[in-house]
């Protein structure tokens, strides 16, 4: 196995990524309940100013907190088996 390194490049790319990909999921559940309530009651009602800023603030936040634990195990995960 090839001993990888975790640093900056890493850290950002995974962060990003992961905030980019929360986003699109959040946006994708906001429309999905959009549509269940139109064929529910027949109203569509996706705003898309409040929806996107919610799934930016929502995919920010989770995205950001799994990329940091994404690049965190593996850094530590790349220590533990360099040092034995």
């Amino acid at each position: 196995m090839s001993n990888r390194t975790y640093g900056l490049k890493s850290f950002l790319f995974l962060t990003v990524s992961c905030v980019i990909i929360m986003i699109i999921i959040a946006l994708l559940a906001c429309l999905c309940a959009a549509f269940l309530v139109y064929l529910k009651k027949g109203v569509f009602i996706f705003t898309w100013h409040g929806d996107i800023l919610f799934s930016i603030r929502s995919g920010a936040g989770t995205g950001a907190i799994v990329g940091i634990g994404i690049w965190l195990l593996s850094r530590m995960e790349n220590n533990k088996t360099s040092g034995s």
